[in-house]
């Protein structure tokens, strides 16, 4: 069976199952973190997060 989603309704889809966070301004507000990565940088540690930026080939000038 093939979906035919809108971007909307696929990225609304993820957010509900738990795959992604609500939108968030990584400049001006910083990423969320969960608690275990919360714990682990009061903890002095350093946790990696992973960012995906969405956009298309035009706004990342990637081209034939």
């Amino acid at each position: 069976m093939i979906f035919h989603l809108t971007f909307e309704q696929w990225l609304n889809y993820g957010k509900r199952k738990g795959y992604c966070t609500d939108q968030f301004c990584s400049t001006h507000d910083g990423a969320p973190m969960h608690e275990t990565e919360e714990k682990a940088w009061e903890d002095g540690g350093d946790p990696c997060m992973h960012v995906v930026r969405l956009g298309s080939p035009e706004d990342w000038n990637i081209g034939e």
